[in-house]
């Protein structure tokens, strides 16, 4: 008895401990949810863990050194390029003026980053896609040192044939196979709501509304500075025109026509834009208590034809636009998110007490003043450009730029002014390895105009007849180098 006494004890002991050492011992660890990778877009999407979201993270990081040009390889022989034109003695000798003093080269260092979201819904894929990144300037603005900038790049959504934010004009191709932003035709990047409706076999259609100030050059009044600069021993305070541009009312409307296949891209567009002015003083109206409006408009057209039968990656493709009240749909300006108000160079030189200059200076506007009763007239002109690359091997490309662009401005108090503009450029792109492209880009630009360069006469903001500076013709010889490692 006493035996099994002790037994049962025991047992009961052994039960407790038993207990006690399974309470002590931790719970099993949940499972950890990793990243799986995402094939239904593409390579390089992952899902986000938890979500039915795929997501693809990438950018780059790159080097640019320009010679005679700033930005993105922008020649500097237009406004967008007006750092190019402020060394450390210009003073009020801003753009256009060139001298001795101004800088002859710049370097910048970008990084960017991007991301791409991507669900599948029943109306379709739902899409997020950002990019944005930050510069490292030898020169941030007009006469300063080295500096640091964001810079934007893209931010927009779509959904079910609609896209909303900041893209590409869908006025443009978006095609480019060189580093310079082409005077020649358009390439802009803004703010849109659009819808797009396939129409099968590679057809689509679309319509967009896309913020007017992103396309608008000004009303031009004055076609320059009421201060005359040759001969004379005075500080001028640079060239520009008062532009009597009143506030956006409506957006630009654009619409496309576009398919895709295997032989390359084609695509038809229209735009129109609002052109708004306010009433100078001179008419007996107080300046913004007046306005007038009119309506421009542009076309354009591309056709990409890829080559493989010259090299695998071969391709060429032609752009070409016509516009009227539109300036910045023929291009003009030399940059995704800028719009020239001016081209041409003038060299200023100096023999003792007398300035002078050589070169060219046109002012860049949607319309101009025909008379003084504050009436206005539309700016018309055409642009055509092609480019051609073609890979020498799988690791060494080369690109071939043409571009041409005509301006005409209605007939002013005095004269009519007119220019046209050439461009033609090559670069040459070693790939060494995947992912990463060190190369060179030359480029020749030339503005020619109707007149030579000098005095002429406009009107000012109060009626009065002025002397303008206009006219001319100049040349720059431009390029550079690019190092970038996308990933």
């Amino acid at each position: 008895m006493n035996g099994m006494r002790i037994s049962m004890s025991a047992a009961l002991g052994l039960l407790v401990l038993e207990g006690a050492s399974a309470a002590d011992l931790p719970e099993k660890a949940k499972a950890v949810e990793y990243m799986k990778v995402c094939t239904a877009y593409g390579a390089g999407y992952y899902y986000i863990p938890g979500t039915d979201t795929c997501i693809k993270i990438g950018g780059f990081a790159r080097l640019d050194a320009y010679v005679n040009a700033v930005g993105t390889f922008t020649p500097m022989i237009t406004s967008s390029a007006d750092k190019g034109f402020n060394g450390p003695g210009a003073g009020g000798f801003g753009y256009p003026f060139r001298d001795d003093d101004d800088p002859a080269y710049f370097t910048r260092v970008r990084g960017v980053m991007n991301m791409d979201a991507r669900t599948q819904t029943e109306f379709g894929t739902l899409r997020s896609y950002v990019r944005f990144g930050a510069n490292w300037d030898t020169q941030g603005t007009a006469g300063t040192g080295a500096g640091s900038g964001l810079y934007f790049e893209r931010a927009f959504i779509q959904f079910a044939g609609f896209t909303f934010g900041y893209t590409q004009s869908f006025f443009d191709p978006g095609l480019s196979y060189i580093f310079t932003a082409p005077l020649a035709t358009s390439n802009d990047w803004t703010t849109v709501a659009a819808y797009t409706v396939q129409i099968g076999n590679g057809f689509s259609a679309s319509l967009s509304l896309e913020d007017a100030a992103n396309r608008t050059t000004g009303v031009q009044m004055t076609g320059a500075t009421a201060t005359p600069i040759f001969n004379i021993n005075t500080v001028t305070t640079g060239l520009g025109y008062t532009n009597f541009q009143a506030g956006q009312v409506a957006p630009d409307v654009v619409a496309n026509l576009r398919v895709d296949q295997a032989w390359g891209s084609a695509q038809l567009s229209g735009a129109v834009h609002q052109v708004t002015a306010t009433a100078p003083l001179y008419t007996g109206f107080f300046g913004g208590l007046e306005t007038s409006n009119a309506w421009g408009w542009a076309l354009g057209a591309h056709v990409e034809v890829k080559l493989p039968m010259l090299a695998a990656g071969d391709s060429f493709f032609v752009q070409a636009a016509y516009a009227e009240g539109a300036a910045n749909y023929i291009g003009l300006s030399a940059s995704q998110q800028a719009r020239g108000t001016g081209i041409g160079s003038i060299e200023l030189t100096q023999q003792g007490g007398t300035l002078s200059g050589t070169g060219a200076y046109y002012t860049i506007a949607d319309a101009v003043a025909t008379s003084t009763t504050g009436d206005f007239g539309l700016m018309s002109g055409w642009a055509i450009q092609g480019q051609f690359r073609h890979f020498w091997t799988p690791g060494l490309r080369s690109a071939l730029y043409a571009g041409y662009a005509s301006y005409d401005v209605p007939q002013n108090i005095v004269a009519a002014f007119a220019f046209d503009t050439w461009q033609i450029g090559l670069n040459t792109i070693w790939s060494p390895v995947k992912d990463l492209d060190i190369g060179v880009e030359v480029l020749y630009s030339k503005v020619d105009g109707s007149v030579p360069l000098g005095n002429y006469a406009a009107i000012s903001n109060t009626g009065a007849t002025i002397n303008s500076i206009a006219g001319g013709s100049a040349d720059v010889w431009s390029g550079g180098m690019r190092v970038q490692r996308n990933f």
